[in-house]
């Protein structure tokens, strides 16, 4: 019994350790599914979602291109944790607030609201719909700024005889540019507090005393306090200028044909003078407009130790002595053509470039020689020229010889020349052989050209205007000779249109007086419309005035405009555009016998690295006839 007793305790034992090794079993396998979440548990599956800005439009751009919601989505990412989600949407009040301080909100609030978006069956991914509500609130203003000037221009300052300059002295009073300096801080009372005008404003500053020959001005400290209560800005800056720099001794290397007396008159700087940047840059500029050199670089390297003489040092490598041109090209004007063209950087060993020319076209021939002398005081440049030239167009070849004596004067903006010319023209009908027009004329001319653009070649905005002034005396073989004057003016404007378009508008006027209507004036100064630079759809120079035989006459006054709206094929094409354009006018005897006629059309732009490559397909409205048309380049 007492056997038996024993073995069913033992019996019992054991099932009571495989209960125990089971329910533990249960236990650690619920357990260890607990610590594996499936994936598709809703608080930890994948979603998409779509965010929606409620906030002003001037502050959208900036919230949508850097919000990580936003951000987030550019990248690629169509799908997100809904952990990561949460993360990211915790987040957005204080990255909304920390951006919308930069542009001046510093009492900003955001709250991101969750909406499921209904759908029917439910997508396998759910679809969250998020709704950023933001409230900028008031904007902050400067309340006041104090600006403490410290170094050599404080000091400078303080003498008694700091105002007493000569007003028309290169260098600028200290106390006076003490004054601008307060004067030009765009951050004044009451103007909206950005980080962006922040910055600009402290930049401003700096360039202003730089320009001004304080090469290592800095900022030594600058604190903007803002009251959030008030929406107020404190701003306090203390600006160390450094020491005034002077221009030292002035060396030029690399001059071999080219004299120093060539490119003395081009200096915009001296010995003693403040180390101004704008100087130095024009007079790089002058150098590079003659064409005598290949490259020019003014270098200089102030030492703090010696403030009062800065070496300068002007390198230059001169463009070779003699260069050759041969070219060829095709223009709607003169259709195809060869051109050959020589320089000579000093012209039978003298300071001068002589250019030659020779140019032969189908309707057009050319031969033409041109001196320029090295620059001499004011700064100007003499010239020397002599043309010869037959040209076909509206019915008759045109035979112009030309003689040319003045003189030119360059500036950043502004082009003059002055000159006295003696021109030959006579005129004869395609086919035949007999002269319909012999005159000479001599007269004293000024042409000025005016830019204001925003590239020199490929302009999308600014203007240019181009006006020419002439008087003088007639002498024919077959009519009247007497006294004419001559002007024109052509004003050429760029504007962006936004959204990548351009626009581009064109008006030329000209006219010919005469105290005698029947004063004979040579053909080539009076006028004819028609061709690229004209009124497309119409051939070149077919415009105008017309003989009882048929051909063309020149007209005494002119009056052209044109209107173009450009807009790049792709945005992955920058540099083609279409185009279409709008073009009137006409060359007449006078006023009122002025008709303008009208050709429109459609186009294609190559903006090459040259110029403006143009075809256009124009119809001309008058002859109910298309022309193609092909140019490069811009005129003014």
């Amino acid at each position: 019994m007492a056997h038996t007793r024993r073995a069913f305790d033992a019996s019992r034992a054991r099932h009571r350790l495989w209960l125990v090794w089971i329910l533990f079993c249960c236990v650690f396998s619920h357990g260890a599914l607990a610590a594996t979440p499936s994936d598709d548990a809703p608080e930890n599956g994948h979603v998409t979602w779509q965010t929606d800005l409620d906030a002003p439009a001037d502050l959208q751009p900036l919230l949508d291109k850097y919000l990580d919601l936003s951000r987030f989505k550019r990248l690629g990412h169509d799908h997100i944790a809904r952990s990561e989600l949460q993360r990211l949407i915790a987040a957005t009040p204080s990255q909304v607030r920390g951006l919308l301080e930069t542009e001046g909100y510093f009492d900003s609030t955001a709250r991101v609201e969750i909406l499921p978006t209904p759908s029917d069956p439910a997508p396998a991914v759910p679809h969250l719909y998020l709704k950023v509500h933001v409230t900028p609130g008031p904007i902050s203003r400067v309340a006041a700024f104090h600006l403490d000037v410290q170094g050599a221009l404080a000091e400078r300052a303080a003498l008694p005889t700091a105002a007493n300059v000569d007003p028309d002295a290169v260098e600028i009073a200290p106390s006076v540019l003490m004054v601008r300096l307060h004067d030009k801080w765009a951050l004044q009372p009451n103007h909206t507090f950005t980080q962006a005008s922040w910055s600009d404003a402290k930049a401003a500053l700096i360039a202003l005393l730089r320009a001004e020959g304080y090469t290592h001005a800095a900022w030594k400290s600058t604190l903007a306090q803002i009251d959030p209560i008030n929406h107020q800005a404190m701003l306090t800056l203390v600006l160390d200028s450094g020491p005034l720099y002077r221009i030292g001794r002035i060396s030029v290397n690399g001059l071999e044909h080219v004299n120093y007396d060539g490119i003395f008159p081009l200096f915009t700087f001296g010995e003693g003078e403040p180390l101004r940047e704008k100087p130095l840059l024009d007079f790089q500029d002058r150098l590079v407009k003659t064409t005598l050199f290949e490259t020019v670089g003014v270098t200089f390297n102030p030492d703090a130790n010696h403030p009062e003489s800065v070496p300068i040092t002007i390198n230059l490598r001169e463009r070779a002595l003699h260069q050759t041109t041969v070219g060829l090209g095709y223009s709607d004007n003169a259709g195809p053509r060869i051109t050959f063209e020589h320089l000579h950087q000093r012209f039978a060993n003298q300071p001068w470039q002589g250019k030659t020319k020779v140019q032969w076209g189908r309707t057009e021939q050319l031969i033409s020689l041109d001196l320029t002398s090295h620059p001499v005081l004011g700064p100007f440049r003499n010239l020397l020229s002599g043309a010869l030239s037959q040209t076909e167009a509206g019915g008759l070849v045109i035979t112009n010889e030309r003689v040319r004596v003045g003189r030119t004067q360059d500036s950043e903006r502004i082009e003059r020349l002055f000159y006295l010319e003696w021109l030959r023209a006579t005129t004869r009908p395609t086919y035949g052989t007999s002269l319909t027009d012999d005159s000479t004329s001599a007269t004293l001319n000024y042409q000025w050209v005016w830019r204001n653009l925003d590239h020199p070649i490929l302009p999308t905005q600014g203007v240019g205007l181009s006006a020419e002034a002439g008087i003088g005396r007639s002498f024919h073989t077959l009519t009247d000779s007497g006294y004419f004057s001559r002007g024109t003016l052509r004003v050429t404007g760029y504007y962006p249109l936004g959204d990548s378009w351009y626009g581009q508008g064109r008006i030329q006027l000209g006219q010919v007086f005469s105290p005698i209507p029947s004063t004979s004036v040579p053909y080539t100064l009076l006028f004819r419309a028609g061709g690229d630079e004209s009124i497309r759809g119409y051939a070149y120079q077919s415009l105008g005035p017309q003989a009882l035989d048929g051909t063309a006459i020149g007209g005494h006054v002119l009056g052209t405009t044109s209107f173009e709206i450009a807009h790049p094929f792709t945005r992955n094409t920058p540099a083609w555009w279409w185009a279409a354009f709008y073009d009137a006018g006409q060359a007449a005897a006078n006023w009122a016998a002025f008709k303008p006629d009208k050709g429109y059309g459609l186009g294609v732009r190559w903006r090459s690295p040259v110029g403006p490559l143009r075809i256009d397909l124009a119809w001309a409205e008058r002859l109910e006839r298309l022309r193609l048309h092909f140019s490069i380049g811009i005129t003014f």
